[in-house]
């Protein structure tokens, strides 16, 4: 793999990781209006939505913040079982498509172009749902991870809930790992390093699209283990009550991969 060449601020890897997110969701946005398909991973959505129904205790007309809502994949499916739900993303081109998903489906649904780290909402969610990835990993530092976080809780009711945590997170990290994803016309490798010791990890994308034009991004960030995790929790005043290694209600196995949590604002 090259090696990556940024700077050592976090001032400078988080513009290369909010450049990052833009570019790759600029990628999926072409792909999802050429009418590709999203990838066999995407089939789980059905699943994801009802275990947040159920985890969050959602009712119809709660209000609701998908965040990193991308083209609205949950938002939509939320969105028809009767909650007020704002999508937010950094991404304008997956939003414009997600705009176009809701208008065809006859939906309604507040959408948000904003940055984590500088959130334009204002009021109080019953619940906020961060289906995409885990949030505490799209940050170049512990501390940008925790002012994210902060941002979130206070948007969160007391007693309301918080979803977030992904499917792949793995607490032994290895030294590399791989992942390929094809459609009609593309393909694209996700290829990551980690730094075992000091729990960061490089991310390089690699996009392939028709006539075999290749586009290249990437970004470095923090890779939090649990117990990184939940002391930000509790500095922030979300009290965990579900892990998870999944979209399930069983409890969580430290020997399988992912770690999904369910929080409350106290």
């Amino acid at each position: 793999m090259s090696t990556l060449t940024l700077t050592t601020t976090n001032v400078t890897f988080d513009k290369a990781n909010s450049a990052w997110s833009r570019q790759v969701a600029a990628e999926w946005a072409r792909r999802m209006m050429s009418g590709g398909s999203p990838g066999a991973w995407a089939e789980n959505t059905e699943h994801e939505v009802q275990f947040a129904v159920r985890a969050l205790r959602l009712h119809p007309g709660d209000r609701v913040l998908d965040l990193g809502c991308g083209w609205g994949r949950h938002s939509l499916p939320l969105a028809a079982y009767g909650l007020n739900v704002t999508g937010l993303d950094l991404s304008r081109d997956l939003l414009a498509v997600a705009r176009y998903n809701a208008r065809r489906h006859g939906l309604a649904v507040n959408w948000v172009e904003a940055n984590v780290m500088n959130l334009p909402l204002r009021g109080s969610f019953d619940a906020v749902a961060q289906f995409c990835g885990n949030l505490l990993t799209w940050f170049s530092s512990r501390e940008q991870a925790r002012q994210a976080l902060e941002n979130v809780a206070a948007l969160v009711r007391p007693g309301g809930r918080v979803l977030l945590g992904a499917s792949d997170w793995q607490h032994e990290l290895p030294n590399r790992s791989q992942q390929w994803d094809e459609w009609d016309g593309g393909a694209a490798i996700y290829r990551y390093r980690f730094d075992r010791r000091e729990r960061f990890y490089e991310a390089q994308t690699v996009v392939f699209g028709p006539e075999h034009r290749r586009a290249e991004y990437w970004r470095r960030a923090w890779w939090p283990s649990a117990e990184d995790m939940e002391d930000l929790f509790d500095k922030v005043g979300l009290r965990v009550c579900l892990r998870t290694n999944g979209c399930s209600q069983a409890s969580y196995d430290p020997n399988l991969e992912g770690l999904v949590y369910v929080l409350v604002r106290e």
